[in-house]
């Protein structure tokens, strides 16, 4: 899209910088809420590096609160090699690795969601994309944000485009620009963190081996560093001499002699679709917010690939911000309720960060690693350490700051549960589709639990239900399916009017 005589003169309640994953989920979960949402990316559509992205089980659960779970498992199922790499990892009990030793998920029998999904990245821009656009987000690809001005009223973003620059006016703008972010930068958020103590190559093309046969698919820990074949295609090696130059492009040739370091192999490669460097470099933004400006995804936080986990990590922060962010646009959000954004996610990242440094430490060649890898094989296979690694990788574990006197399950996901409406039978999930605040009150016990909320209806979704196995009587559920209050037994309608008050805002006279 080129410039127009709108251009300039348009505002918007959001503007995402960046049509990754991240930002396009956000752009979905902004528009359940009807807030006017731009998204700008700079690459032309349809462009982008061939990645393959690992969607864990939180992820997973939160697609299905918003009944797009469906589609990602379909979408799966038809690309060729993905869905059957699931399944081998599947039948041998595990869903995924640390640092490269598959042992993980092996009690997750009845998790919610056991199994991860593996789909192209722009096959996860696609389902979003959809989504977003079809709930009204407006995306324009090829269009870079180069700089911003922020006063007390909103900001005001420059846009460059082939044809030129261009301003566009917003209430907030939230950088999911990348690891490079220029919303970062130019919001004059710090990005510490440690430097790079490994380098990595990565590429799909063809690659025939001198002397015949072919490079193996899987995981290869080798005396020169780590080698990896993904079924589509792509290759990556892994070493520990970092190189002085990480600016310059990396080419075919560097690839192939890092190929040969790696596996002793040497390699050929034609008709490359891509080739990439990357490192262990691991930095977090120092807030995840600067006044009217935000960060999600890669522009918040960069760690190394190891398990699977950035894509996941920056969906998750456009859950946790979504529906707090609409909030804010909308007026009369709680205090306090967008800055949790950041004190909630960051601890998160910080966890992320922190166990794929000590992956890429567990990861190093020589005998001593040798040893302490055959302990990690060992120690992975006791129950609780299996669970707690896992939660880790997962994102499983997450429980977000709850007060010392509050119920147990606040902070926690709230698990799905089979339940009967006077509308019919649903889930849980279900209930969380429109994005609003769920309070749900369970087997006669809730009456004057949606009663008490009566004040909150215009914002709050109250249904009563019957539940088999209920594991509570009533639960207030946030939009991103963390619980915010729950209750047993008799109901302390004064702990959930306060709870109500917290995370929905001041209760509203009827009429």
């Amino acid at each position: 899209m080129g410039n127009s005589e709108h251009l300039g003169r348009e505002h918007f309640g959001v503007v995402i910088a960046g049509g990754g994953p991240v930002g396009l989920l956000l752009a979905g979960e902004l528009r359940l809420h009807g807030i006017a949402t731009l998204v700008l990316e700079q690459a032309p559509q349809g462009q982008g590096e061939p990645r393959t992205l690992s969607l864990h089980a939180r992820t997973l659960e939160s697609l299905d609160r918003r009944g797009l779970l469906t589609d990602f498992t379909a979408a799966q199922d038809s690309v060729p090699g993905l869905a059957d790499y699931r399944r081998q990892l599947n039948d041998h009990g595990a869903r995924g690795h640390f640092a490269g030793i598959y042992q993980l998920g092996r009690n997750a029998a009845e998790a919610e969601q056991p199994h991860g999904l593996t789909l192209p990245r722009e096959v996860v821009k696609e389902l979003l994309g959809k989504r977003a656009e079809g709930l009204g987000a407006v995306v324009r690809h090829g269009q870079e944000v180069t700089g911003l001005e922020q006063d007390g009223d909103g900001v005001t973003v420059t846009v460059r485009t082939e044809d030129g620059s261009y301003p566009v006016r917003a209430d907030f703008l939230v950088g999911c620009d990348g690891g490079r972010s220029t919303v970062r930068k130019s919001a004059g958020i710090a990005f510490p963190g440690t430097g790079p103590s490994v380098v990595a190559r990565m590429g799909r093309a063809v690659f025939e081996v001198e002397g015949g046969g072919e490079l193996p698919i899987g995981w290869e820990r080798t005396d020169g560093g780590w080698y990896m074949r993904m079924p589509d295609g792509r290759v990556a090696v892994t070493e520990w001499e970092v190189p002085d130059d990480l600016e310059s492009p990396v080419t075919v040739a560097e690839l192939a002699e890092s190929i040969h370091r790696v596996t002793g192999l040497r390699v050929t490669l034609s008709d490359p679709e891509y080739v990439t460097r990357f490192t262990d470099s691991a930095r977090q933004a120092s807030s995840y917010r600067a006044g009217r400006v935000l960060l999600a995804g890669d522009a918040a936080h960069v760690h190394f690939p190891a398990g699977g986990q950035g894509v996941n990590l920056g969906m998750q922060d456009a859950f946790n911000l979504g529906w707090k962010l609409a909030a804010e646009c909308r007026g009369g959000a709680p205090e306090g309720l967008l800055d949790s954004y950041g004190a909630e996610r960051h601890p998160v990242a910080a966890r992320v960060l922190h166990n794929t440094r000590a992956q890429v430490a567990l990861m190093r060649p020589g005998p001593q690693v040798d040893a302490l890898r055959e302990m990690f094989v060992d120690l992975m296979g006791i129950d609780g350490v299996n669970t707690y690694l896992s939660e880790i990788i997962y994102g499983t574990g997450i429980r977000y700051g709850s007060a010392p006197d509050d119920h147990p399950l606040v902070g926690t996901f709230a698990r799905d549960l089979p339940l009967t409406t006077p509308g019919g039978p649903t889930r849980l999930a279900e209930l969380l589709r429109s994005g609003r605040p769920l309070l749900l009150g369970l087997n006669g016990g809730g009456s004057a639990v949606l009663d008490a909320a009566a004040p909150w209806s215009d914002r709050v979704e109250r249904v009563r239900a019957e539940a088999e196995r209920p594991y509570a009587t009533a639960l207030l559920v946030r939009p991103d399916g963390y619980t915010a209050w729950a209750a047993e037994g008799a109901v302390d309608t004064r702990s959930l009017r306060a709870a109500l008050t917290a995370w929905c805002g001041p209760e509203r006279a009827a009429g």
